[in-house]
């Protein structure tokens, strides 16, 4: 009778611990993907009482063969951290990047699964932005993620860093495939898995998790659904070895282009990028050497990052956890309750804003009303939250308001047209066409 007390005491102070967190399961449509797409979404203490307030956001970035669930890993650390006036409150974010056939999508566009790239960096920060209440702006966003999900908090933090203040990244997986270390022991490992050889025969399906692992990434970065490799199964990339144990020098150079250690040389201290990255120093996946070279080139480059080394392994310790979170919030904007923003899809009777004709081709009028004279300010932004356009800024009297933009230097594609009256910001979509 004991024993069976004390487990019901545990499951319901489990399950109180579970009920602390604001968290939902959701999913929303991805354009890029041309699916409905599962993610999880945790809302800060206080979320629901404060609906004037607006929040950074962290878009955090699971490792492979995991999914949104992930998130919750995260969210004790998260949560104590706010709930102490150590770090500001936020939302953070994770969607699942587990496609087939190699469950995980390494965060890039392939041919074998899609545009993950453009249902990350648009889709996503685009619904959650218009969805809750999370600040439109670069320096209200970051990247966190760990193993694969720390190789996407790199790619983004570099590839698109005009939509991203701050990325941390913990055993990000690879940093440099050319690593000597790394190809050496992964090498070794891989061949282990596939005895007898040689002739070596790779099948994805009936091997260890070292060559899913160099199946994933080659499908990430060398993907060919027409590949001439018969010595593999599915025969659908450039697999990075030949029958012979010994690496494709080829495909290597395919995928450097994908390295981080090639991407970061994309960045400068201009660019106002912060960086947080780490790693243990047991990594069972050979990652560590990789990391401490980063960090030279880093050092080269001039450009600004904090390292965290451990000696634990693969895992995101707490240490990390917390530290992680800290310099994510030093860096972004705190949360705003100055401006009211209003969803697009409530938008359109507000003002009674209007853009015509839409899609356009190089000029749209834009008409907006105000019941009183007010300070308003009226402007063009791309999908990466770049201004790109300001119309109009001053005040206004009481009426109706018409101003032409002209686009004809802007290239095709979707933008937003913002309209600020006072404390209150109305967004509508705007699709320019040849």
């Amino acid at each position: 009778m004991k024993k069976l007390t004390l487990i019901t005491a545990i499951l319901i102070t489990a399950n109180l611990l579970f009920a602390q967190y604001n968290k939902i399961d959701t999913s929303f449509y991805s354009e890029a993907l041309n699916d409905t797409m599962l993610d999880d979404v945790y809302f800060p203490p206080g979320y629901d009482d404060n609906p004037d307030w607006y929040y950074p956001v962290i878009y955090y970035l699971h490792g492979w063969t995991d999914d949104q669930n992930s998130l919750s890993e995260m969210l004790s650390t998260t949560q104590t951290l706010i709930n102490n006036g150590t770090i500001d409150p936020l939302i953070m974010v994770c969607a699942d990047n587990s496609p087939d056939p190699f469950y995980g999508s390494w965060y890039v566009n392939s041919i074998i699964w899609g545009n993950y790239e453009e249902y990350m960096v648009n889709d996503l920060v685009t619904w959650v932005e218009s969805s809750f209440r999370a600040m439109p702006h670069r320096n209200w966003r970051s990247l966190l993620g760990q193993s694969m999900g720390g190789y996407g908090s790199f790619r983004y933090g570099i590839l698109h860093k005009d939509k991203f203040r701050v990325l941390a990244a913990h055993a990000t997986a690879p940093i440099n495939m050319r690593d000597p270390y790394y190809m050496d022991e992964t090498r070794q490992v891989i061949l282990q898995e596939n005895q007898p050889g040689p002739s070596y025969f790779y099948d994805f399906y009936s091997t260890g998790i070292y060559t899913q692992g160099a199946f994933a990434i080659c499908g990430a970065f060398t993907p060919d659904t027409n590949s001439p490799q018969t010595y593999i199964n599915p025969q659908i990339v450039e697999f990075c070895l030949d029958e012979n144990g010994n690496y494709i020098d080829t495909v290597l150079a395919k995928a450097d282009t994908h390295n981080i250690a090639h991407l970061i040389h994309q960045l400068s201290s201009s660019d106002s990028v912060g960086i947080y990255f780490g790693c243990g120093s047991n990594d069972a996946l050979f990652l560590y050497p990789a990391h401490l070279a980063m960090k030279d080139t880093l050092d080269a480059l001039n450009l600004p990052y904090e390292f965290y080394s451990h000696n634990g392994g693969h895992s995101m310790p707490f240490a990390f956890k917390q530290r992680a979170l800290i310099f994510i919030d030093s860096l972004l904007m705190s949360p705003d309750s100055n401006t009211t923003i209003i969803p697009i899809s409530e938008s359109k009777d507000l003002f009674n804003l209007k853009n015509y004709p839409n899609p356009f081709n190089n000029n749209i009028t834009i008409q907006f009303e105000l019941t009183e004279s007010s300070s308003i300010e009226l402007s063009i932004w791309n999908h990466l939250g770049q201004q790109v356009g300001l119309l109009f800024t001053g005040n206004k009297r009481a009426g109706r308001h018409q101003v032409i933009f002209d686009a004809s230097t802007l290239p095709d594609g979707i933008f937003f047209c913002q309209l600020r009256v006072g404390n209150k910001m109305v967004t509508k979509k705007i699709i320019k066409v040849k």
